[in-house]
């Protein structure tokens, strides 16, 4: 098993599904879109390589636990704002 092919997927795929997670609600289904794509990239990237099945599989798995952890611990008490409803605020304010 190939554990750097391993954490490299999973922080890849971890740090894709957080785009789908922290996405604002009206672009959650195109930023979905894009993001299934680069997922199947990095399958098809898995089998033409040496066999990488199983490790891009648990990749994934790692990638999926650590996303439900973080809606866990931050993404339930924190939702996603319209873009409407974020103020900035600057050295004026």
């Amino acid at each position: 098993m190939d554990w750097g092919y391993v954490s490299a997927i999973g922080m890849v795929s971890a740090l894709l599904l957080l785009l789908i997670q922290r996405a604002e609600p009206k672009r959650r289904r195109l930023v979905a879109i894009i993001v299934v794509l680069c997922l199947l990239v990095i399958r098809h990237n898995a089998f033409l390589k040496d066999d990488l099945y199983e490790e891009t599989l648990l990749a994934l798995l790692l990638a999926l636990a650590l996303n439900g952890v973080f809606w866990l611990l931050v993404g339930r008490y924190n939702p996603v704002e319209a873009g409407a409803a974020i103020d900035v605020v600057g050295m004026d304010d």
